[in-house]
């Protein structure tokens, strides 16, 4: 599967048809041949599938009408054959076999997106054509000048605010975002934009104004932090010794630095003790200078609380791999909250090339006949079952085939155990918008389920 992802907002294509939908439509290349209908005993080869692109500027932005990605995208079926789109064409696919063929729509600019009115962005999608007959779909696109927000909170001092805080845009859009950490905003029109932040409590100050105003350009995503301190809420001061413990191979041959309160640091081996006198109460513990084979197990930074003239002891964890054998990530895919009925799926997996690992994604666009959300996990701690099943090093599918990994694994899908095959790349740092996943999950006789796009919020690493 030789496929062009710089850009790569998975697009559709769908023959007439069974389509299926919510989170019926498989969003990741299936290498299974598709499933044929057989006339008289002989495999049927003779059906058709057209595919038409119909792009369009935003109608109330008159300049994105200049910003329509102006050399077409590209149609894959199946994930192993293709053709050259223009932004308002159709290609055809004939001598198929009857049956499912998943179908995608690559090289979408970043200011434009594929959506449908019951479906959010529907790509790739199944498509079920019969034998002699001519299957069809259409591709709306939206394009306009829109651009991104990437926001960050920096957050130093004692007893931080445990709930985090709130970042608005606009006075409208808003998302919580922790003590340190970041959120992206996306699809914000390329013009100024007033971004606030609220919800610090009483004993932390912001560094400069809470109210800052950032213009930003079409396909460009704008980076904006936002830095505070946190004074004790209580009295006295204590000592804090940090311990770590490092496993696996390839460790770090130089150590790490450890940060107490985001102000003291000392150097501290990989195995060994650093310690602080520090004011009393919640104290923030960080570790950096991790080689990029090696990762923390656990939150970073982490948060330990030293009593007022006593002592607390907090060991900091960190496993290293031999280099390119580990994938992680945590974050969404698709635009929006991660509510009920939203068309975002949110995922969190940590796997390696031996195989141990864990694996889940929620997709919130489908929701059981009981209100549940759909899930699906991999992790054998939680259920023996599950597991995951094959490591490749590598994807084609990726800006760069050795950024990226593919596994394999078998699920729980509610009562039910479901093979799974995840893409994911790691295309870019935090809040670039590059990294990538795609998930399918064979649902065997319901013909699988899948969904892929570019990492709106969180980010994929690869050690």
């Amino acid at each position: 599967m030789v496929r062009n992802m710089d850009r790569r907002l998975w697009a559709v294509v769908a023959a007439t048809l069974v389509v299926t939908s919510a989170c019926n439509d498989p969003q990741s290349p299936k290498r299974d041949a598709p499933s044929s209908l057989l006339t008289d005993g002989v495999l049927s080869t003779d059906a058709t599938l057209t595919a038409a692109t119909h792009t369009a500027g935003s109608l109330t932005d008159a300049s994105s009408f200049g910003a329509i990605d102006p050399d077409g995208y590209t149609v894959w079926l199946d994930g192993t054959q293709s053709q050259a789109v223009a932004t308002n064409g159709i290609i055809t696919f004939s001598g198929l076999a009857a049956g499912n063929h998943e179908v995608a729509l690559y090289g979408i600019a970043p200011n434009c997106i594929v959506n449908t009115m019951s479906n959010g962005s529907n790509n790739p999608r199944t498509v079920t054509v019969m034998a002699g007959a001519l299957g069809g779909t259409d591709f709306d696109l939206g394009c306009g000048s829109w651009g991104g927000l990437f926001v960050t909170t920096n957050t130093t001092g004692v007893d931080l605010d445990g709930d985090g805080y709130t970042v608005t845009v606009d006075g409208g859009a808003d998302q919580v975002i922790a003590t340190n950490g970041s959120v992206t905003f996306t699809l914000l029109y390329a013009s100024s934009h007033t971004i606030a932040l609220s919800g610090l409590p009483g004993n932390c100050t912001l560094s400069g104004s809470n109210t800052r105003t950032v213009t930003i350009a079409a396909g460009k995503t704008v980076p904006l932090t936002f830095s505070a301190s946190c004074t004790p809420t209580g009295q006295g001061s204590g000592t804090l010794t940090v311990l770590t413990n490092t496993t696996g191979s390839n460790p770090d041959a130089d150590g790490y630095t450890v940060t107490a309160d985001g102000t003291f640091s000392q150097a501290i081996a990989t195995n060994g003790s650093a310690t602080f006198s520090v004011p009393a109460g919640a104290n923030p513990v960080a570790l950096s200078g991790l080689a990029s084979n090696c990762a923390l197990n656990g939150a970073n930074p982490g948060t330990v609380t030293v009593p007022a003239g006593g002592t607390a002891t907090t060991t900091v964890a960190v496993t290293c791999f031999v280099p390119g054998t580990r994938i992680s990530g945590t974050g969404q895919i698709g635009l929006g909250t991660p509510t009920p009925h939203n068309n975002v799926q949110t995922f969190d997996f940590d796997v390696q090339a031996n195989l141990t690992g864990r694996f889940s994604i929620t997709a919130y666009d489908d929701i059981h006949p009981d209100g549940t959300i759909a899930t699906v996990f991999a992790d054998p701690a939680r259920d023996p079952a599950t597991l995951i099943k094959a490591y490749r090093t590598s994807s084609a599918a990726c800006t760069d085939p050795s950024r990226g990994v593919e596994f394999d694994g078998v699920g729980r899908d509610g009562p039910d155990l479901v093979n799974f095959t995840v893409i994911v790349c790691d295309d870019g740092a935090q809040g670039s918008g590059r990294d990538f996943l795609s998930f399918f999950i064979d649902k065997h006789a319901d013909a699988g389920i899948g969904r892929s796009g570019m990492v709106t919020s969180g980010d994929i690493v690869k050690n």
